[in-house]
């Protein structure tokens, strides 16, 4: 709640969720926090109970049990049992906490040549009908929309491809903080597959409401080598619209599932390090009703 708070205050384009991508992330997020002050409570009543209570008052003589004396190792005391539980315990709750993290983690990244439960790509003009599964707690959708993420040093370029209808996805340009920045206009309730490359050094765009963060490598293909005017990556269909060159995988792209869930503006970031105005390297995220 602090930290929130916090982000809230120094930063208003952050944001009002640390979790916000779907409900999965929310009830994580609440039970690492859970997990955190009983884990964090119990570690330090424990120590705060021995430093007190194993000690001796000012003047009072003590029992020396561990003999110790100056340039003296003291005696070793072993407790098997105490040191195989101290072992397993935090053992099975590591275990628990990777398993119930699985399902967040595997609804963003998995590939689209995965079942990542958002079907095939959608036709021209089909919706995504997004919705939330209780049997999966997870959202699903009908199909899904490909866009295009190119991040530079130091700014990024958005390409809708084919999803032609402009509610759908619409590129344009913000103000942010008085500088003309990118802006990326997507719809609520549609997901979309973000394709990502780098023009020149390693990038991380963070799409900061949402709680997604992803590397994005130098691709060849986003430079132009054929001498046509777009990045290689990119081809012009006979429909006068762009579309990908090549399968995902084989352009080197890094994908990344984005479940538009609410309405809401907020700010794409770079948060690996990729020169002097990596600070200032923002674009604008807007989903619209």
């Amino acid at each position: 709640m602090v930290l929130t708070l916090m982000r809230v205050r120094l930063f208003p384009y952050l944001g009002d969720r640390m979790a916000g991508i779907t409900p999965l992330f929310d009830n994580l997020w609440n039970e690492y926090i859970i997990w955190s002050f009983l884990v964090g409570g119990f570690t330090f009543i424990w120590l705060y109970h021995h430093s007190l209570w194993y000690k001796s008052e000012e003047g009072e003589d003590w029992d020396n049990k561990d003999g110790i004396e100056v340039g003296v190792f003291p005696k070793h005391y072993d407790n098997f049992t105490l040191e195989i539980a101290w072992t397993v315990l935090p053992f099975f709750l590591i275990v628990y906490l990777a398993l119930i993290s699985w399902g967040p983690l595997d609804a963003i990244w998995s590939s689209a040549e995965a079942d990542g439960g958002y079907g095939a790509e959608c036709a021209p003009g089909e919706m995504s009908n997004m919705t939330w599964s209780e049997a999966e707690g997870r959202y699903v959708a009908d199909c899904y929309h490909v866009i295009y993420i190119e991040a530079y040093q130091w700014g990024w370029n958005f390409d809708c491809l084919e999803v032609a209808v402009p509610d759908l996805c619409e590129v344009g340009t913000a103000v942010i903080d008085g500088t003309p920045a990118a802006s990326l206009t997507l719809k609520q309730g549609e997901v979309y597959l973000a394709a990502m490359g780098s023009a020149d050094v390693t990038h991380a765009p963070w799409f900061v409401s949402w709680g997604v963060k992803e590397d994005v490598l130098y691709a060849p293909g986003t430079m132009d080598l054929n001498g046509d005017g777009l990045s290689d990556n990119m081809v012009l269909t006979e429909n006068g619209e762009y579309a990908l060159s090549g399968p995902i995988g084989e352009l080197g792209l890094t994908t990344v599932w984005l479940p538009a869930d609410n309405v809401e503006n907020f700010l794409l970031l770079c948060t690996e390090y990729c020169g002097d105005n990596h600070a200032y390297m923002l674009a604008q995220i807007n989903v619209n009703a």
